[in-house]
Formats: C-alpha cells, sequence, structure tokens
C-alpha cells in the first residue's frame, strides 16, 4: 500500500473513531441527564404524595373537630331540649298523686324520640358506620336524619350508575356535604334541601342545593366565615377535586362538587 493510500485510510479511520467517541459520549452523557432527571421527579413525586398526604390527613383531622362542634350544638339544641321537656314533664307527674297515664305515656315518646336522634346523630359521626356504606348511602341516611324534624323535606336524585370512591376521599366528600347540610340547617332559612349525584365516567358529580334565602356573590365576608364556604372549597382541592358556589339573594344556594374516583 502506497503512502498516499495510507494516508487516505488515515483520513477516513481517524475522523470515524472521532465522530465514533463523540456520539458515544453523548449517548452516555444524555442517559445519565435522564438517569439524574428520572431520580429528580421520582423524588419530587414522593415529596408530592407525602405533603398531600399530610394534607389529606390535617384536613380529616380538621372536620372531625368541626364534626364534634356540630354533635355537641345538636345535642344541646334538640336532644337537650326535649329531655328537659320530659323532666318538667316527669315533675308534674311525680305531684299529681292520681298519676296520669297519658301524660306518662308521652314522656315515654320524648324520651324514646331523644334516644333515636342520639342513635342518629352517633351515626353520622362514626368513621367506621360510614366506611361500612357507600357515599350515596351514607348521604341519604343524613338526610333522612334532617328530614324527620320534619322542617325540611329532603329529596335525592341519582343519575348513572353507581361507582365508588376511593375509600379516604369518601370520608372527607361525605364531611363536606355533611357540613354543606349544617350550613343549610344554620344559615339559609330553606324548607327544601335536593342532592344529586351524577356518576360520570371518571368523576363523580354532587350538587346541594336548597331553596333558602341566599347571599349576594360579592359577600366575600360571609363565603370567608360565616358559611364557611372557603373551607369546603379548599377540602375539595385536597382530594383533587373541585367545589363551585352559586347563590343568589332570595334565591337559594348550589354547590356542586366534582370529585375523581380514584
Amino acid at each position: 500500500m502506497s503512502k498516499v493510500q495510507e494516508k487516505e485510510v488515515l483520513f477516513v479511520i481517524i475522523p470515524s473513531i472521532i465522530i465514533f467517541f463523540a456520539l458515544s459520549s453523548a449517548i452516555v452523557f444524555f442517559m445519565l441527564y435522564f438517569q439524574k432527571k428520572k431520580f429528580q421527579y421520582a423524588k419530587e413525586k414522593g415529596e408530592l404524595e407525602k405533603q398531600y398526604a399530610e394534607q389529606l390527613l390535617q384536613s380529616r383531622l380538621e372536620m372531625q373537630e368541626q364534626t364534634f362542634d356540630i354533635i355537641s350544638q345538636e345535642i344541646h339544641d334538640n336532644v337537650g331540649q326535649i329531655l328537659s321537656l320530659a323532666k318538667l314533664q316527669l315533675s308534674i307527674a311525680e305531684q299529681n298523686e292520681t298519676g296520669n297515664k297519658p301524660l306518662i305515656t308521652e314522656i315515654k315518646g320524648n324520651v324514646g324520640n331523644a334516644l333515636t336522634d342520639l342513635r342518629d346523630i352517633a351515626k353520622s359521626l362514626s368513621t367506621s358506620r360510614i366506611q361500612e356504606l357507600t357515599l350515596l348511602q351514607a348521604v341519604e341516611q343524613e338526610l333522612q336524619r334532617i328530614g324527620k324534624a320534619g322542617v325540611l323535606k329532603c329529596s335525592v336524585e341519582v343519575r348513572g350508575d353507581e361507582q365508588q370512591v376511593a375509600e379516604q376521599k369518601k370520608i372527607i366528600v361525605f364531611r363536606i356535604v355533611q357540613e354543606s347540610l349544617q350550613n343549610i340547617l344554620k344559615h339559609a332559612g330553606a324548607s327544601k334541601i335536593n342532592v344529586g349525584f351524577d356518576f360520570l365516567s371518571q368523576k363523580l358529580k354532587i350538587t346541594i342545593e336548597d331553596d333558602g334565602v341566599g347571599f349576594s356573590s360579592g359577600e366575600n365576608e360571609k363565603m370567608e366565615t360565616g358559611l364557611g364556604l372557603q373551607n369546603i372549597v379548599k377540602r375539595a382541592s385536597l382530594i383533587m377535586g373541585e367545589a363551585t358556589i352559586i347563590s343568589a339573594i332570595n334565591s337559594g344556594t348550589k354547590i356542586i362538587l366534582i370529585i375523581p374516583y380514584v
């Protein structure tokens, strides 16, 4: 092989080797880079999941505390009044030497009603009890409890085939609905409550609507403090859902919850 041919061969081989090592280095660099990005992404995802779990736990604890307050107030306002009346009636019966069987029967009825109310309230508090039911069943039972007083007419509308919400989400969604119903009882002055369940393909849509006094959408202070509606919005966002509140003076209030099943 002549020197000219050797030079031509070297002229081809050397650049090829250089290109090969350059490409190899680039491939290794990009592999390491993407591996690093993958590790960083996994780390960030883990931190977000941890933060999300902590927020869910905190939200759940807050809602439980509020539920205890609601139940305490209900016992004081409702059951307490019935038992106070029963105590007064017993005092009257004691003073009446001849006895008054109709009055005693009425006392027994009042005490029985009080015990029933206590059991219903306890069921609405018990997390384990709620876990035994579907979300729809739990809400239906809560509306039945509210409707027993005869002050409000409660109804449920269901559209689509019922699908299950993830267990941890189910408890939080139920507490959101429960708080919404308590807001209606305390502030709305309503005569009707309608709760709608729309079982969509990927998400559950819950509509809670009353015919109460409503409020202006510009009443930000009332939304933030009086009715606690902003808490509903925040809690819905914690479980990757959203809450929309629509209201107008003398036109009632509608709360729309959109919650992914998982």
